[in-house]
């Protein structure tokens, strides 16, 4: 009897390796949603668990969002843009889940990180930025697409920021663990600045132009764009050596100019395009919250940091995460057009307004109960509905481009 030559049907859950952004962005979403429900309810419900603690639980609530859920956001779209850049052979299959199997020993080890050893809370982390560092710089090289280097040596330095911030919480060096925390903000604000930057006026000419718009293109101010990353530059120098008036004023300034550049980006005509909205509000988050962080460090007793660096973290940071995976989830339209349906939209939504409630959390107190809590709730839900749209698209037939769709 001849032998058959059929292959055995693939399993669904093979799909998920088929490219770096579907499980980094799933394993973004599922910690954006369980940390902080462990961390602001977790007590409560499982009193016996115990409060996830590095040094205190704050800090290791700050850095499981920013190198947790931020870490594996990142990865997801350098790693998944970079065949764009080198026309390389997308990371998929087994290097796949290795890359993800150091993401999840990393977040493991954290939640043990006041007993293990401070080696094997490093290692995993190490592993991860050190495994995205390298395979960045591998396609880059091998293109020669040298403009592109800053994108590893970022994913590099927030690593190194990620090991710094885990000894000083560990207290085995003088480390000033505020100026590191403040490093890594700055750090994904520069990312919003660079890389929505980017998409925002290209997506949007794209957009006008299948439209059929009778709105002027989005105009490229290439001084500001110059100056927007000096002056974030500036900011983050300023506030690695602890001057607080004068880094205040540097992330006011560089509000101001990320606003020059945004102001040519044509928002006004994309409310058509939920996506569009999406980014252009992400970005819109940027500028107020540089400046609310600014504000906050030239009069730190109206409005500590502490509540107004969310402006930041869950308005700016996440947003440009929901905004960018978002259009990765999007259905494509006939002749290949972005469609963001009910639930991505509705997702961003709730997150954002999560974060605005909890960045004016000081002033809310007169008239909500707990605004905190209520932020936490919003964040949690839009992050249920966004993994509830997501899933589904992360389980079937690749289409490319990933975060974009077909051009006019």
């Amino acid at each position: 009897m001849a032998r058959s030559t059929e292959q055995p049907a693939p399993s669904p859950l093979s799909a998920l390796w088929l490219a770096p952004h579907r499980p980094l962005f799933l394993m973004a979403g599922l910690w954006a949603l369980a940390a902080l429900f462990w961390w602001q309810w977790g007590w409560w419900w499982w009193p016996g668990l115990g409060m996830p603690t590095l040094g205190t639980p704050t800090v290791w609530h700050v850095h499981e969002m920013v190198f947790g859920f931020g870490g594996a956001s990142v990865a997801a779209y350098f790693l998944t843009a970079v065949t764009s850049w080198t026309s390389r052979p997308m990371i998929a299959g087994r290097p796949l889940m290795l890359l993800v199997a150091f993401w999840v020993a990393a977040r493991l080890v954290m939640l043990q990180a006041e007993r293990l050893p401070l080696a094997l809370l490093l290692a995993p982390g190490a592993l991860y930025f050190g495994t995205v560092t390298f395979w960045l710089l591998r396609d880059i090289a091998a293109a020669r697409v040298w403009n592109k280097l800053g994108f590893p040596g970022a994913i590099l330095a927030l690593g190194v920021v990620d090991a710094l911030l885990v000894v000083a919480a560990r207290e085995a060096w003088a480390l000033d663990l505020v100026a590191l925390k403040r490093a890594a903000v700055m750090f994904f604000a520069m990312k919003v600045a660079i890389i929505a930057g980017g998409m925002i006026p290209a997506f949007t000419a794209n957009w006008l132009r299948q439209s059929g718009s009778a709105a002027a293109p989005p105009h490229e101010n290439r001084l500001a764009n110059r100056l927007g990353l000096v002056t974030l530059y500036l900011a983050l120098g300023l506030t690695l050596a602890g001057a607080e008036t004068a880094s205040g004023w540097a992330l006011i300034v560089a509000a101001a100019v990320q606003a020059w550049r945004f102001a040519g980006w044509r928002s006004r005509a994309v409310g058509g395009n939920t996506l569009l909205v999406m980014m252009h509000t992400t970005f819109g988050s940027l500028i107020v919250g540089l400046v609310v962080v600014g504000v906050s460090r030239l009069a730190p007793e109206f409005w500590p940091e502490r509540d107004a660096v969310h402006a930041l973290t869950m308005g700016a940071m996440a947003g440009m995460v929901l905004s960018i995976a978002s259009r990765a989830a999007a259905r494509r339209g006939d002749g290949g057009a972005l469609d963001a349906g009910r639930l991505l939209p509705t997702a961003y939504a709730l997150v954002w307004l999560g974060a605005w409630l909890r960045t004016t959390a000081p002033f809310l107190h007169g008239w909500l109960d707990n605004p905190v809590a209520l932020a936490a709730q919003l964040w949690c839900a839009g992050w249920i509905v966004f993994l509830a749209a997501f899933v589904p698209t992360i389980l079937g037939p690749l289409l490319r481009p990933v975060f974009s769709g077909a051009k006019a």
